[in-house]
């Protein structure tokens, strides 16, 4: 067995009982980077960690002569040397004389020779480049490739594992956020299950609109939490919504500030809070906090607004009777335009024409929500989503 390979199994089996032991991820890239150059007699090694949807780098793990013409690259430039259209393993002879790599600094890209590169999977739209260089002209082994291929597959799998744990965790942590706000809810039997019910309104139009998984979770997520800045408001307050002075009006509408402030600090919530914080703008911009206006409402409050006022019509409250469905449509087809996004109101009609059983429709509201979607007026394309979400 070569000195290399005996020098690989011992830094496999250590990086293996790291990974297992629970040792956090950077630490163990930072671990297989340094190994690599070192096993190899290589210039330097990087460990780039890349988010292919959302077209960016998200860390980067190095070790060696600091390379600026190849460290300091962005997503495009790194994705095109590195194409893995063309390869899941690359080889850069002469990285002198290549146009794909930027000349970042005077002498930089004329100290390395050759460089190599391989892609690993990591998890969803998550993916890995490992990249070793060299001062000279040299492609590697076979030998040498199944080397890094296995420590590159090792940092891959120590990314799984932190990724998942991190996925469990989150999801305890949220449910634990929203149970905070069901809770709210309970105190008052009018307000019970009003945010469960917003929520899947809110997903059967994200669904209806063909939106993203991702995006579709973040609805429902954001129709549970809408009113989670309510919790820090009198029970007065609450109990006589509709009938407020002005001041009390004014302690009210600061609600969504609140929530997207509760919801601030836990980053595992970020893409909720815009939806918390702008789900009482209007679509003619006399709403609030901001007065956003059209399609600068993300497209996800938007949702909300739609759904949390159709569900507010549909169970009443203590100073305003309960509608029918048909009453209830009648507002939002009215609204169309000026509290409203059209866009919205068809497909929640649509979408609970699809599906009624959602609230629990029998025909004759079925059909009457098929002669208010015919009736919706709106000057521009349906479904367009190519907006802020």
């Amino acid at each position: 067995m070569s000195d290399g390979y005996k020098t690989f199994f011992k830094v496999f089996v250590q990086v293996s009982k790291s990974i297992h032991s629970g040792e956090q991820s950077p630490e163990i890239l930072a671990q297989i980077v340094s190994n690599i150059k070192d096993i190899l007699l290589a210039k330097g090694c990087i460990y780039w960690i890349i988010d292919r949807n959302h077209g960016k780098i998200v860390a980067k793990y190095s070790h060696g002569f600091s390379y600026r013409s190849l460290e300091e690259m962005d997503f495009t430039t790194l994705t095109t040397l590195f194409d893995r259209r063309q390869n899941r393993f690359t080889f850069v002879e002469d990285a002198r004389m290549d146009p794909r790599i930027p000349d970042l600094e005077r002498l930089g890209k004329r100290r390395v020779g050759s460089i190599s590169g391989i892609y690993f999977d990591i998890v969803g739209s998550l993916e890995g480049i490992l990249a070793v260089y060299f001062h000279d002209r040299r492609s590697l082994s076979d030998e040498e490739l199944e080397l890094i291929t296995a420590l590159g597959e090792q940092g891959a799998l120590a990314l799984q594992k932190a990724i998942s744990y991190d996925e469990k965790t989150m999801e305890n942590l949220r449910q634990m956020v929203e149970g905070l706000t069901m809770a709210l809810e309970a105190k008052d039997e009018q307000t019970h299950g009003h945010s469960v019910r917003v929520a899947l309104l809110a997903r059967l139009v994200a669904e209806e609109m063909a939106l993203s998984e991702v995006e579709v979770k973040t609805v429902y997520h954001g129709g549970l939490l809408h009113d989670i800045g309510k919790i820090g408001m009198g029970d007065g307050i609450l109990e006589r919504l509709g009938i407020l002075d002005k001041k009390e009006m004014d302690t009210i509408r600061r609600h969504p500030e609140i929530g997207a402030r509760i919801t601030r600090p836990l980053n595992f919530l970020s893409s909720v809070e815009p939806l918390i914080l702008h789900h009482h703008e209007r679509f003619d911009g006399s709403g609030y906090p901001d007065g956003l206006k059209g399609r600068s409402i993300p497209l996800g409050a938007r949702i909300l607004t739609v759904c949390d006022a159709f569900e507010t019509m549909l169970a009443g409250r203590c100073h305003l009777e309960k509608m029918s469905v048909a009453d209830a449509a009648r507002n939002l087809r009215d609204g169309a335009g000026r509290q409203f996004d059209p866009m919205i109101i068809k497909a929640l009609f649509c979408g609970l024409i699809r599906s009624p059983e959602v609230i629990d429709l029998d025909p004759a509201a079925c059909h009457c929500l098929v002669e208010h979607r015919d009736q919706v007026r709106f000057g521009t394309p349906a479904y367009n989503t190519a907006v802020s979400f």
